[in-house]
């Protein structure tokens, strides 16, 4: 029972309902940093610009525009969002005001937040 204690205090957390503590922080903080490291490290080594830059602090945002990332599933998801939007592969359906790609049955497949494998 506490392993799902713990993972539902940390969604009430980033959904704003229960403050996280200062270990929590900084272990979300540590894992969005990580996960921004490895993708610019990617882009790099494909030539491209990093999608992400990291400050000192270790905050993290969108090179592209500036976009703060609060959580370490945004890294993979920003970065396949533009990797798609960049090689229009045309199996998805982009919707560009809501910044996602829907499978053609209308199923949110990429967006800069998520990234759904199904």
């Amino acid at each position: 029972m506490g392993d799902i204690e713990r993972r539902l205090g940390r969604l009430e957390a980033l959904a704003g309902g229960v403050e996280e503590t200062e270990a929590e922080r900084e272990e979300r903080l540590r894992m969005i940093r990580e996960g921004a490291e490895g993708a610019n490290n990617r882009a790099r080594r494909d030539g491209k610009v990093p999608p992400f830059e990291v400050a000192d602090n270790g905050d993290v945002w969108c090179t592209r525009d500036g976009r703060p990332v609060i959580t370490s599933r945004q890294t993979l998801a920003e970065e396949w969002y533009w990797e798609e939007v960049e090689a229009g592969f045309g199996h998805l359906v982009h919707d560009a005001d809501a910044e996602a790609f829907f499978t053609p049955a209308g199923n949110l497949a990429i967006s800069r937040d998520v990234v759904d494998l199904r």
